[in-house]
Order: structure tokens, then C-alpha cells, then sequence
């Protein structure tokens, strides 16, 4: 394939010297080959007739000669006998041919690269692997195995290639190619939708008609975009709006919650301080009953002090009396009797 093309981008490369040196062998082949060609001018009876040495590529120990245009790959009848379309060739070239096996096919300019690359997949594939290749060998492979009825490496190949990095652009050229259907559609659908603007050479890929699908198709996903936008800026604003009335609510839950608190706080403070003038109140009035108690009881014993003084004193006076009296009487009595005793 022509490396200017955006399909030659390599996907990754990881292949065996010793397989790639059997695949680049050459040598010359001087002898004249005369076949019809049995893929373009087959049945119209013609010869080709190349009068110029070849360049041949020996894959080792081949039973069989493939020659692409003026290319000869000594290759193995089991292998191309996997190709549906080839092995047809193999049959009918049998019939006429005795002598060393050999068919001639005629490609475009890429038709011996892509043969050489299609060998390079598929004795590879006949070592130890795994083996990786780049993307033109595989576009090869499956531009080959297409052309020649080989399924499992048409498989092969797609499956590699859908694994690579392959552009947008690439995978329509490849889609349209191989009639890659899911290819066309998935590419087409990200040129569709992504936002860096179609460039020129895409467009010109693509061609007029499918250019104009894709603009219709990008203004409409535009269009979704725009909607889808408007719908998620709405939905954005909603849920805004929501958050901040769900904030407004809970701000004023909050706030009345607090408020709530405090009322009870001040409620509870106005309950403790209350109680606590009460207490100090029954305190004092109990101080005071006390303090009056003790004071009556002081009062009572200094009364009853002063009432036993008095009592005693009465007493004192009233036996003073009594004895002044008595004392009164018996001086007088013994006046008396000394009176009566001096007569």
C-alpha cells in the first residue's frame, strides 16, 4: 500500500528477524513463464509473456510458484490451498501443468506488497507467537484473504486491525474496501459527533455525497448537542434551585432549631435561677425561723431568768419579811415576858 496513504500508519510492530528475512530473499529467475491470467484476462484464452527476469522471493522449500505481476513467491500448496479462489487456480492449473506448480495472478501497483505482507501474517502464524504487525501488513492480509476466499484470515486480520488505532477516516476506507458495514457505521457516527471540525482531507475521503450526509448528520447531533445541553443547563438550574431551597430549608430548620434550643436554654436557666431564689428564699426564711426561734427561746429563758429572779427575789423578801416578823414577834414577846418578869 502506498505509504502516503493515511492506512500506513503503523499500529505496532513486533515480528521475527528470521521470518522476515525468509520473506525479503530474493534472487533472480531467468527462465520465461506463459500462463493465463486467472484472475483478470482469464478464459480469453491470451498468453502473457514476461520477457524480463523476475525478482523472486523464496519462502523455504516451496512446492509451488505464486507470480504476482513480475514478482514469483516460491511458496506451499497446503497454505494457498486455504484460499478458496486460489486453490480453484491450483486445480485447474493441475490439469495442464506437470511440471513445477505455478500460477499467475495480476494486481494493481500494491498488489506484490500485499503479498508480501499478507506471507508475512501467515507464515508467521506457522512459529511460536504471538506476533504483532503493523497496520499496512494487515490491511494487506485482508485485502489478500478477501480477493482470495480465505475467511480465517480475513478474520484475522479485522479482528488485529479493529484493536489498532485506526482513525475515523482509515476505518471508512477499510469499511468500504471489505464491506465493513459496523465499521462504516461506528466511524461515521464518531466523525458525527465529535467536536474538532471536519479537515479538508477528510472531506475529500469522504467524497461530495457522504460529506453532506455527515454535515447534515454533525448539524443534527449539533442540534441533540444543543438540546441535550439546554436540557442538562435546565436540569442543572433545577437541581440548583432545589439545592438552595433544600438549603433555604434546612438554613430555617436550623435556625429554628436554635432558636428552639435557646428558648429552651433560657427557659431552663429562668427554671434554675427560679429555683435557685426559691431555694435561697426558703433558706433565708428558714434562717430567719431559726434566727427568730432562737431568739424567742433566748427571750423565754431570759423571761423565765427574770421571772425565777423575780420569783426569787419575792421569795427572798416575803421570807426576809416573814423572818423580819417572826424576828418582830419574838422581840416583842421577849419585851413582853421581860416586861412581865421587871413587874
Amino acid at each position: 500500500m502506498d505509504n502516503s496513504s493515511p492506512l500506513s500508519t503503523p499500529v505496532s510492530v513486533n515480528i521475527s528477524p528470521s521470518v522476515l528475512s525468509e520473506l525479503e530473499r530474493t534472487q533472480g529467475k531467468p527462465e520465461k513463464l506463459m500462463m493465463p491470467d486467472p484472475v483478470g484476462p482469464f478464459g480469453s484464452g491470451e498468453l502473457n509473456v514476461v520477457s524480463h527476469a523476475p525478482t523472486v522471493i523464496d519462502l523455504g522449500d516451496g512446492d509451488i510458484e505464486l507470480k504476482v505481476n513480475n514478482t514469483i513467491f516460491k511458496s506451499h500448496k497446503h497454505l494457498l490451498n486455504d484460499f478458496g479462489r486460489l486453490r480453484e487456480m491450483i486445480k485447474g492449473m493441475e490439469r495442464y501443468n506437470t511440471g513445477t506448480p505455478c500460477i499467475i495472478i495480476y494486481r494493481d501497483e500494491h498488489g506484490v506488497e500485499d503479498f508480501k505482507n499478507m506471507f508475512k501474517v501467515l507464515y508467521a502464524s506457522l512459529i511460536k507467537g504471538p506476533f504483532e504487525f503493523d497496520g499496512p501488513t494487515l490491511i494487506s492480509a485482508l485485502r489478500i484473504a478477501t480477493a482470495y476466499e480465505y475467511p480465517e484470515l480475513r478474520k484475522f486480520s479485522i479482528d488485529k486491525l479493529g484493536a489498532s488505532c485506526l482513525t475515523p477516516i482509515q476505518r471508512i476506507q477499510l469499511a468500504r474496501e471489505f464491506n465493513l458495514t459496523a465499521w462504516d457505521e461506528s466511524a461515521f457516527h464518531e466523525l458525527a459527533t465529535r467536536d474538532e471540525p471536519i479537515t479538508k482531507e477528510e472531506a475529500k475521503e469522504l467524497g461530495f455525497e457522504r460529506f453532506e450526509e455527515l454535515a447534515k448528520a454533525r448539524e443534527e447531533e449539533k442540534r441533540k448537542k444543543g438540546v441535550e445541553e439546554e436540557r442538562i443547563r435546565r436540569g442543572k438550574e433545577e437541581r440548583k434551585k432545589q439545592e438552595e431551597e433544600e438549603a433555604q430549608r434546612q438554613h430555617e430548620e436550623e435556625r429554628k432549631k436554635m432558636e428552639e434550643e435557646e428558648r429552651v436554654r433560657m427557659e431552663e436557666e429562668e427554671r434554675l435561677r427560679k429555683e435557685e431564689e426559691e431555694r435561697k428564699k426558703r433558706e433565708e426564711e428558714e434562717q430567719k425561723k431559726r434566727e427568730e426561734e432562737e431568739r424567742a427561746k433566748k427571750e423565754a429563758e431570759e423571761k423565765a431568768k427574770q421571772e425565777a429572779e423575780a420569783k426569787a427575789k419575792q421569795e427572798a423578801e416575803e421570807k426576809a419579811k416573814q423572818e423580819a416578823e417572826e424576828k418582830a414577834k419574838k422581840e416583842a414577846e421577849e419585851k413582853a415576858k421581860q416586861e412581865a418578869e421587871n413587874k
